[in-house]
């Protein structure tokens, strides 16, 4: 196991230290450069750099692609109160009673995590304009296209783009992942990293003495106890409406001060994590780094053996056995928060991870690996499918207990690949909601005459769900639309009304359902349905509606079930009163109504809604 140890140690190294160091040194600077640019656009959001991540902690392998820092948001340094969150311990979310900062609370009145992220990326992307940037480095700019299409006013928000009108230079650089703000840098100077791209993400938080965390702390090593009076406790942004409790800056300060055997063991599990699910055809995030790193803290004060070299494997092996184990058990306690689990027996993934796991316990141990990845790609598909039922299953009974299925709709807007695409109907969506242009082809009009009486219906029940200025945005998007179809019939000298039989609105939901599982059934679709599948909450108990169809897939694989899940979405949708279903594409679109309404208040201003 030495020797294969030692491989792999050698795999995890930089090749060039030194250009990794200049990298290092120059992108520090732009951020500094760009904070120093978010205060002057904002003076509530002066701020302090605090360096985070695997660089920080001295365990980052291969090479210096990817950085991470929190940017300590000073004015609210230990203000905001605690209160409990439903996700349990290691979340909370926050109440702050200042008139300062009233524009962030979200609708039940609490500090609203996604409210801050979007308008810090506002700030960084108007600071990039005049932001230096150090020789050797480029800002890359995002996709254009992205913006410029139909979707455009729900990316542009989820991008960071300011309500003014669009800056001519098409500037566009942060894209959301998560909380943070990440930025593409191209490393252009050098010559062994020239033209690396390196990710730096930038997370906003709040930082808070230890004598305030809201949860117990446990029976801690002295030296622990004495990091975190130094360095108390922050929290961050964690997804759309919850804060997550962080112990990165004590986490820092104990790699830095652990052995460098401890370093090593931590580098060889992550190296072997990225060959063994390349060889899977896996992604290495399946396993985070953090789980590692929270069983080998554990192992750091714990364990009786040395971090000596004639150790590594030992310890290597051991630590892998720990989290196959807690794998299995879908239980993994935090090494500062015992009561917070770090997996989930709801998800699906643990099967994968125990794959990857396996196989790198057989790697050290100088064995075959036992799957193949047509068999791994099996499993995928059959998760697919679990995750499938979860989510309509959730969904669909939230709508009918009267509740709205809000945690599905903020995750499907927190990033915008969950943005739902479309086959059958994607040509259609994309000209009914563009707002670049006013034109219909032939088949746009032909699908929206077909579901006219469904769209009146529609906007009239989604007017009496939106108040003020939304209110506002939708009933000039109506107007909007009625001016598409009247110009294309005008166009076409259509000047009599002739009978169109009309699309039911349980069709047309099934056969959007539908068309969302056929879409996202092949490989680039796997991450769109895990992504929506953890806003399920854990506690969320299934009706079992679809136990046949989740047998057939585990019992005869992937394709017989999908195929039978797709035949029996529809006697599902047969039983749902339509009143719900139409509650439920109202709460859907209302949600992007406000993601988007920066951009619609613009692209809708010449609109004048009649008295």
């Amino acid at each position: 196991m030495a020797e294969i140890v030692e491989h792999f140690e050698r795999e995890a190294r930089f090749k060039d230290e030194n250009e990794a160091e200049i990298i290092r040194q120059k992108l520090e600077k732009l951020v500094n450069n760009i904070l120093a640019q978010v205060e002057k656009q904002d003076r509530r959001f002066h701020s302090t750099l605090i360096q985070s991540g695997s660089v920080y902690e001295g365990v980052k392998v291969h090479q210096p692609n990817e950085f991470d820092f929190m940017v300590r948001i000073n004015a609210l340094t230990n203000k905001p109160l605690f209160y409990p969150c439903e996700k349990g311990d290691g979340y909370v979310k926050l109440a702050l009673e200042e008139d300062e900062w009233k524009e962030f609370k979200d609708e039940e009145g609490f500090f609203s995590p996604n409210q801050l992220a979007r308008h810090f990326k506002k700030l960084v992307n108007k600071s990039l304009r005049d932001t230096e940037v150090p020789e050797g480095l480029n800002i890359v700019r995002t996709n254009q296209d992205l913006v410029d299409g139909p979707w455009g006013p729900v990316f542009l928000d989820l991008l960071g783009n300011s309500s003014e009108p669009d800056d001519p230079s098409g500037v566009m650089y942060s894209e959301t992942h998560g909380p943070a703000t990440t930025l593409y840098i191209s490393w252009e100077g050098g010559s062994s990293y020239k033209n690396l791209e390196v990710n730096v993400d930038l997370t906003p938080t709040l930082e808070y003495p230890i004598s305030k965390l809201p949860v117990q702390l446990p029976n801690l090593p002295q030296s622990v106890d004495e990091c975190l009076q130094r360095s108390g406790f922050h929290v961050v942004l964690a997804g759309f409406d919850v804060w997550c409790i962080s112990f990165s800056v004590a986490e820092k300060e104990i790699l830095c001060h652990s052995p460098d055997g401890f370093k090593v063991c931590f580098r060889v599990m992550k190296i072997m994590r990225n060959a063994m699910s390349e060889c899977l055809g896996l992604d290495p995030s399946l396993i985070p780094s953090y789980i590692f790193k929270t069983v080998l803290i554990s192992q750091l004060f714990t364990t009786e053996h040395s971090w000596e070299k004639e150790y590594w494997s030992q310890q290597i092996d051991n630590a892998l056995e720990l989290t196959l184990q807690a794998t299995a058990r879908a239980e993994m306690h935090s090494f500062f928060i015992p009561g917070y689990n770090l997996l989930s027996i709801a998800d699906h993934e643990n099967k994968l991870r125990q794959c990857i796991l396996k196989e790198m316990r057989n790697g050290l141990r100088g064995l075959k690996m036992n799957h193949t990845p047509e068999d791994v790609k099996e499993t995928r598909q059959q998760i697919r499918v679990l995750e499938m039922i979860d989510l309509l299953e959730y969904v669909v009974s939230n709508t009918l207990s009267g509740k709205e299925p809000t945690m599905v709709w903020n995750k499907m807007f927190v990033n915008i690949d969950n943005i739902p695409e479309s086959h059958k109907y994607g040509n259609f969506w994309n000209q009914f909601t563009d707002l670049n242009s006013t034109e219909l082809d032939e088949y746009a009009y032909g699908v929206l005459i077909q579901i006219w009486s469904l769209v009146e219906d529609f906007f009239k029940q989604l007017l009496t769900s939106l108040k003020g200025e939304l209110n506002l945005l939708a009933q000039k998007f109506y107007i909007r639309t009625c001016d598409k179809k009247k110009q294309f019939e005008i166009k076409h000298k259509i000047t009599t009304k002739y009978a169109v039989e009309q699309m039911p609105l349980r069709q047309l939901v099934y056969e959007i359902a539908h068309d969302l599982a056929e879409y996202y059934s092949g490989d680039e679709g796997y991450s769109f349905w895990t992504n929506l599948h953890k806003a399920v909450p854990v506690s969320y108990k299934s009706a079992r509606s679809f136990q046949d169809v989740a047998d057939v897939t585990l019992n005869a694989g992937s394709s017989e079930g999908l195929s039978m899940f797709k035949q029996c979405m529809k006697q599902y949708f047969a039983t749902i009163p339509e009143p719900y279903l139409m509650t439920l594409v109202v709460n859907y679109v209302r949600q992007i109504f406000y993601v988007a309404q920066d951009t619609l208040r613009r692209k809708l201003e010449y609109i004048t809604i009649p008295e």
